[in-house]
């Protein structure tokens, strides 16, 4: 099999000297990589802001077990949930850097930033209080700060994880 690209003028070359009619019944059109670049220009962040919110989001479903069962081992869950969530978040942090300095994206929507901020110190807040000792890591303030942050970002998140701005539609 040809590996080679072809270009329009050079594919309809090939099916004209070609006497295999399956060439044409495929219909294969070869594009050239004019102007293209190997590398992708999507952003980064998303993906891990994304993966950090589902991780903090589901903190509040392992509080809520926890709540109600007293078995300690979803106190433990919740806490690994929650510093994953974390780790991932401040990964998150450091690839909207170096979107911006790769130019990925062009501005921010600083309402999104601000609001992956808050949840972010909402849930260093309550990785403060899940390092308490037994049902008071957990029972009443690590269930309300989990649940505003699982509500915060389930807001922000509606629309997608990037927090670059979005071009005006004028």
């Amino acid at each position: 099999m040809n590996r080679h690209v072809f270009t329009g003028e050079t594919m309809e070359r090939v099916l004209r000297k070609s006497r295999d009619p399956s060439l044409l019944r495929v219909g294969l059109n070869f594009q050239p990589l004019e102007g293209q670049t190997l590398r992708s220009r999507r952003p980064w962040h998303p993906r891990l802001i994304g993966c950090g919110a589902v991780l903090l989001i589901a903190t509040l479903a392992s509080d809520i077990i926890y709540a109600n069962t007293l078995l300690f081992q979803w106190e433990n869950f919740s806490i690994w949930l929650l510093t994953s969530g974390l780790v991932l978040a401040a990964l998150g942090g450091v690839t909207l850097a170096l979107d911006i300095l790769s130019r990925r994206i062009a501005r921010i929507d600083w309402e999104r930033f601000t609001g992956l901020a808050v949840a972010a110190m909402l849930s260093l807040l309550n990785a403060f209080v899940h390092s308490r000792d037994a049902y008071t890591a957990v029972v009443p303030q690590g269930i309300v700060l989990s649940a505003a942050v699982a509500t915060l970002l389930v807001f922000i998140g509606w629309r997608g994880w990037s927090v670059s701005a979005r071009p005006s539609s004028h």
